[in-house]
């Protein structure tokens, strides 16, 4: 398929609805990651894919198709983060008892003490940290592209994994 074939296909929507329909759950993991809140991360992918359907003209390698929509899943998750951990997000949001989680179900991990005080560390890691940690560990981007999926210089990403990383040893008890 030629550039301007693709590019067509990537403009007129049939490549975009058949990512989504293809990568839909692996976006909301991604996004929940982020928020560590299943109702906000199913609103982050919404906007974000509506995002990505009004700039899809934008889009100027197929290839990259990927790579554009997390950017997009990310940076959403990131905003409702914080306007969630706000004060008055805390006030008007306020978590439900028995909310439906987005988070992968392994009923072998989920009854460990273990696995339960890492979802609590990790909870309490900053939005951005979440972000990297998610972008680099779950979906397996070098830390490069993560820094660019960020839009944050390299060493920054770096400072928030390493943050990151000593924050859960201590949460853990892991500190060596």
């Amino acid at each position: 398929m030629g550039d301007d074939a693709e590019r067509a296909d990537a403009t007129d929507g049939t490549l975009l609805g058949a990512f989504v329909a293809e990568h839909y759950d692996r976006l909301v993991k991604l996004a929940w990651l982020v928020c560590r809140h299943g109702p906000d991360a199913a609103d982050a992918v919404q906007v974000a894919l509506e995002r990505a359907w009004r700039q899809r003209d934008e889009l100027r390698d197929r290839g990259s198709l990927r790579t554009w929509v997390d950017r997009i899943v990310v940076h959403e998750a990131i905003r409702i983060s914080r306007r969630r951990s706000s004060l008055l997000g805390r006030f008007l949001a306020p978590s439900q008892p028995g909310e439906i989680s987005a988070e992968p179900m392994d009923s072998r991990s989920m009854s460990t003490p273990v696995w339960t005080e890492l979802r609590h560390a990790f909870a309490t890691l900053s939005p951005e940290q979440r972000a990297v940690v998610a972008l680099h560990l779950y979906a397996g981007y070098s830390v490069l592209e993560t820094a660019a999926l960020v839009e944050a210089p390299i060493e920054t990403v770096r400072s928030r994994l390493r943050l990151a990383r000593e924050h859960l040893r201590r949460e853990l008890g892991a500190e060596r």
